[in-house]
């Protein structure tokens, strides 16, 4: 009894912050969602683009500094190591773009193999509109590494190396994703595992394969640049709409390509690989 009360308080030393960090964010949306709808009753913090994306990450960021008053200045300095420092230099900027070229073109490939089998349209007269949409793709691509960085800073940055302190790097690794993919709805965490469980499965598995990417580099521009890679064709597509899927798919494909199971399946394999790489480089390095 005592032994598992111990392990219980152990454990709690690293979850417990990360629960109350949680419930403060739930009290700091439900003060000032009623502010936003005041000035415009169609506004949802969570569920709004721009300035409601802007302001639930900074609320999000000042939560994680509050979080640091909590830990030890080795994990504090490791921490703006991971996640700031790097930004000084420019040596990581050749495996960011490399990674976002090599999962950008993984994506397309997806987009055009599911054009080649009948499942959707390719229009290439709308890539006409690129010149006059640069504007536009620019600043979609400074959002995206925005939003690319601060996800991994939180998730991969933050929560796995909290959780690490106790816990081994697999559970670290796989609560690390489990929160990721229930703040992607927080309206309604449990609607990601009952009624559309298959987006909330691909967005685990896609923060799992991230939190893989992670504990194998220990760098955060690693994430970053697989991260943005992947999302940046959506990004592309929304303001070029030059691939349209056919309402009718096969059971393994789907228009949010995050709720196919060929994208779960590639997130696992891919994921899978890393994790037989980081296994073998701990048995050789004993």
């Amino acid at each position: 009894m005592n032994t598992s009360a111990s392990l219980f308080k152990q454990k709690f030393v690293y979850v417990g912050p990360i629960a109350l960090s949680a419930f403060s964010l739930f009290l700091s949306y439900h003060l000032l969602q009623p502010i936003a709808v005041w000035f415009d009753p169609t506004f949802t913090l969570l569920a709004s683009r721009g300035v409601g994306k802007i302001a639930f990450t900074s609320a999000v960021i000042l939560h994680i500094l509050l979080l640091l008053t909590t830990v030890s200045h080795n994990f504090m300095r490791h921490f703006f190591a991971t996640n700031v420092l790097f930004l000084t230099g420019v040596q990581w900027l050749k495996t960011f773009f490399g990674l976002f070229t090599l999962f950008f073109t993984l994506h397309s490939c997806v987009l055009a193999a599911a054009v080649m089998l009948g499942y959707a349209t390719f229009q290439p007269e709308l890539l006409a509109l690129i010149p006059s949409k640069v504007g536009s793709l620019l600043w979609g691509l400074v959002a995206t590494f925005f939003l690319a960085w601060t996800e991994e800073l939180i998730f991969r940055g933050t929560l796995y190396p909290f959780f690490r302190q106790g816990m081994s790097k697999i559970a670290s690794a796989l609560l690390a994703s489990t929160i990721f993919m229930i703040v992607h709805n927080l309206t309604d965490p449990l609607d990601l595992l009952t009624t559309h469980w298959q987006l909330g499965l691909g967005l685990f598995l896609f923060g799992f394969m991230l939190n893989s990417f992670f504990v194998l580099t220990e760098k955060l521009y690693v994430g970053m640049g697989v991260h943005a890679g992947t999302v940046f064709v959506k990004v592309f597509i929304r303001r070029i709409p030059c691939i349209t899927y056919f309402s009718t798919l096969p059971w393994w494909l789907n228009g949010d390509l995050r709720q196919a199971p060929l994208a779960h399946a590639l997130f696992g394999l891919v994921a899978v690989i890393l994790w037989v790489v980081i296994v073998r480089r701990e048995k050789s390095s004993r």
